[in-house]
């Protein structure tokens, strides 16, 4: 039986139900986009660069919350304008995964939603894998980030942000260099093992890794399998920016070619607030991989990086 107390909790709650409106609301020549604030309460925000006679809400088969509106000039996503989206050709294709006539988007973790776009892509060859992996060609996407990968097509999500090909480990967006792909297994998110060393966010863990003098090295090595993953601690003595177009010359590079290595891949990428720099060399026997990595620096929050070069090997089967 229904008490009164009972009674009115739930007729309140009916109203509070009712009275919360989302959306978008055409209202003469102007238009309004509609939402609820538990501090303020009913919310009504004029969109002032809307048409009118011109706009729509509209709605895609994506499990996404996002309120979709758009005009002959703009495309909305909760009430906020969305730039550089052509409104007529924007849909939907899977994922969070979505594209119009000259770009793909990806709209399922992101820190500003007029940064969603997924550049390097034709957004008209791209082939859904599993959330959030896909493809175009013969590039990887994680998310809205991008991977180019010679063998694609053997490509297998691990889990959300693992995923292994028949030559590589792949984290995110990031192959992880040196890793033997038959040993490793997946420890958790963020890390994983192979049967020489631990990985966390794609890389070699810290503790594995051995502080040396550049100037010191001996780089005369009959094996170079044997030389332990290594940071060098002298090759920059002062902190420098960071300019992707003068940033490709690398000093372990140079001492390994002059070696006999030939430098088989150079790839660049931002990881977090750091900038890196990966090559990938081979003689005969053996691959090796140097990283040269901008550091951010937190206490002093300027444009000037910490900068520092690794090298790490592994025999070629």
């Amino acid at each position: 039986m229904i008490t009164i107390n009972k009674f009115l909790l739930l007729t309140l709650t009916i109203l509070i139900m009712t009275g919360c409106r989302h959306g978008y609301k055409v209202e003469g020549d102007k238009v309004y986009y509609e939402y609820w604030n538990e501090g303020s309460g009913q919310n009504k925000r004029l969109l002032e660069q809307a048409d009118a006679n011109s706009f729509e809400p509209i709605s895609f088969d994506c499990d996404c919350s996002f309120e979709f509106g758009r005009d002959k000039n703009h495309l909305f996503i909760n009430g906020s304008i969305i730039e550089n989206i052509d409104p007529v050709t924007f849909d939907f294709i899977g994922n969070y995964i979505f594209r119009d006539k000259d770009s793909a988007y990806f709209f399922g973790f992101y820190n500003d939603l007029n940064n969603c776009v997924i550049s390097g892509i034709d957004p008209n060859k791209i082939e859904l894998i599993e959330y959030p992996w896909a493809k175009a060609n013969k590039t990887l996407l994680h998310g809205g980030d991008i991977l180019f990968l010679e063998d694609i097509d053997s490509f297998k999500p691990l889990e959300k942000d693992w995923g292994k090909t028949n030559n590589y480990i792949i984290y995110k967006n990031k192959i992880v260099h040196g890793v033997d792909v038959e040993s490793f297994e997946i420890l958790n998110s963020y890390t994983g093992k192979d049967n020489r060393f631990k990985y966390e966010w794609g890389d070699i863990s810290k503790e594995s890794w051995t502080k040396a003098s550049f100037k010191n090295f001996d780089f005369d090595q009959s094996d170079y399998s044997a030389i332990t993953p290594t940071e060098f601690t002298d090759i920059y003595d002062q902190a420098l920016a960071y300019k992707k177009d003068e940033s490709t010359e690398l000093e372990v590079v140079k001492v390994l070619t002059a070696k006999g290595f030939e430098v088989r891949n150079i790839t660049q990428r931002k990881s977090g607030e750091h900038f890196v720099i990966s090559v990938t060399l081979s003689n005969n026997s053996c691959n090796c991989y140097v990283d040269k990595q901008y550091k951010f620096n937190y206490s002093t929050q300027s444009d000037l990086f910490e900068v520092t070069e690794r090298i790490q090997c592994r025999k070629m089967k």
